[in-house]
């Protein structure tokens, strides 16, 4: 975030932003609430164990919040967790515990679960699971009560991973919704770089634009998580064409996100070298921003068309040269990466290519 955006602002934006995550985890953490408590009664029924803490510790580590290819992410963490208990049960039953018990068993485990699987998430999970056995009290009663705990664990959220699946599009549709408000943020302070003409301003908010690619990536993973439920689950497939949807919205905003660095990057040098840019582009890139704020809602009552696309149609009227003042190369240059982002967030919502860009002033 720009150094010297406003102190509400950026309160507002912290808010906006922790909203949106809680909104795409609130079903996973339920679940994570339910499989523990479910994990805890089933151990004492089935084990007899008076305090099953590992059978609700395997819930929670294997179900986690993410929705990112769910089934195989609870398999291979409740592979690392049964191993890592199992390995700590039995040494701890060989050779006691301590430092040197520790450091054996870390590394018996890392390289049994490497040997069995190359995944990070099996390896370093076994690794953990083993020192917790071995770095608390032994059990009442000794034996493997633990691992039979960490087993029910794992058991309960594999089925309510594979039973109750998230509805994948809500972690979709929160992800789009935090990306198009970072940007939107980002379109914001380009607006106020070049009305205040800020290089130190222009300069930060380009380097917050290079830093969104790992947004993107996690969109697109979830965009593909979420392709995967729908075709392993019954009760999740009638949802597929908002997936489908989606991942062209993915495709557009991640091409406009492009052109909007460009942008950002002449916006910078121009500034840096005292090159004046017409005010107008300042109105610009708000009106992106306002645009880009509203992807996803829906239309007003008695119109037809989002007002995200209303937005973008308005604006790209106004995207020529001449209109906003652009007599420079640089402000030239602002003005292209414009019209070319404009045109990638209408096509993304559906308008076709050849509507798209008649809009563009010649």
């Amino acid at each position: 975030m720009p150094r010297s955006v406003p102190v509400p602002l950026a309160v507002r934006r912290r808010l906006r932003a922790g909203a949106r995550r809680f909104d795409g985890s609130w079903w996973q953490i339920l679940q994570c609430g339910l499989g523990a408590g479910v994990a805890w009664i089933l151990a004492q029924v089935l084990w007899g164990q008076p305090y099953p803490v590992f059978a609700c510790f395997a819930v929670v580590v294997c179900l986690g919040v993410s929705n990112n290819q769910r089934l195989r992410r609870v398999g291979e963490l409740g592979v690392g967790v049964s191993l890592g208990v199992l390995m700590g049960t039995l040494i701890a039953r060989a050779i006691g515990h301590g430092a040197v018990q520790i450091a054996v068993i870390v590394v018996l485990t890392m390289a049994i679960a490497r040997f069995l699987d190359g995944g990070n998430l099996i390896v370093n999970q076994a690794a953990l699971q083993s020192v917790f056995i071995l770095a608390l009290p032994p059990a009442p009663g000794g034996g493997l009560g633990r691992w039979l705990d960490a087993m029910t664990g794992v058991a309960v959220a594999l089925a309510i991973a594979a039973a109750l699946p998230a509805d994948p599009r809500r972690d979709v549709r929160g992800r789009a919704l935090a990306y198009a408000g970072h940007l939107a943020d980002l379109l914001e302070d380009a607006a106020r770089a070049v009305r205040d003409h800020d290089a130190g301003v222009a300069e930060a908010t380009l380097a917050s634009a290079r830093g969104t690619q790992s947004e993107l990536d996690g969109w697109a993973t979830s965009v593909a998580a979420g392709e995967e439920v729908h075709r392993l689950s019954p009760l999740r497939r009638r949802g597929r064409p908002e997936l489908v949807q989606q991942h062209d919205l993915l495709d557009g905003m991640d091409r406009a996100t492009r052109n909007i660095r460009v942008a950002l990057r002449r916006i910078t040098t121009a500034l840096e070298y005292g090159e004046e840019l017409p005010p107008a582009l300042a109105g610009a890139f708000e009106q992106l921003a306002a645009a880009v704020r509203a992807l996803g809602e829906p239309a007003w009552e008695g119109e037809t068309m989002p007002p995200s696309v209303a937005g973008l149609q308005e604006l790209a009227v106004q995207l020529g040269p001449r209109t906003l003042g652009a007599t420079t190369l640089s402000a030239t240059v602002v003005v292209a990466q414009l019209r070319s982002a404009v045109v990638d967030l209408l096509q993304a919502q559906g308008v076709p290519p050849e509507e798209s860009h008649r809009l563009l002033p010649q």
